[in-house]
């Protein structure tokens, strides 16, 4: 008899484990949260995008993860511009002007996306990013003043500010 009671013990224990699980599993639907913020963003389809490129956003409980990852993205691409800038040797002297000047600001904007995030004070982290947004600007303001406006300068000046503007808005959001 003792064994026939150790043994249902173990099945209804067993029963237990498998069902919190279960209910575990139920309660986590893959980028809610994610699906949540995109939806008050100004270019959801953009935030869609860069927060389901990383995998941490599949089931992000927070604002934090999903800022850090919008931050992440948002320095690759401008690592990946800056370095694209470099590269460029030959063009129109407005073009290859506006590529000295914007390098700099482009390394500007990769500091501040790399510092961002470990402020102390969650004020200065959207400080930051606002700032790497005004070394966009200023970029693209050098660009157009040197008649360079419709080059590939601006495409790539406006996907970092549109990143600039969606690591902005997350942090909002994660500091209030």
């Amino acid at each position: 008899m003792p064994s026939m009671s150790l043994s249902k013990i173990v099945l209804v224990y067993a029963f237990s484990v498998v069902s919190v699980i279960a209910m575990l599993n139920a309660e986590q639907v893959p980028y809610k949260l994610v699906d949540s913020v995109c939806q008050k963003q100004g270019n959801k389809q953009f935030c869609l995008e860069v927060l389901k490129s990383d995998a941490r956003s599949k089931f992000a409980k927070d604002i934090t993860t999903l800022t850090a990852i919008s931050v992440d993205v948002a320095k690759k691409n401008s690592t990946a511009t800056r370095d694209y800038f470099l590269g460029v040797k030959t063009g129109p002297p407005a073009l290859l002007k506006s590529l000295k000047d914007c390098i700099t600001s482009y390394n500007n904007v990769i500091v501040n996306f790399k510092i961002c995030l470990n402020e102390g004070d969650c004020s200065l982290i959207g400080y930051d990013i606002h700032t790497a947004g005004d070394e966009v600007r200023t970029c693209q303001a050098i660009t157009d003043s040197n008649g360079a406006h419709n080059s590939f300068i601006t495409a790539r000046n406006d996907i970092t500010e549109e990143f600039c503007g969606l690591c902005e808005s997350l942090a909002d959001l994660m500091c209030s």
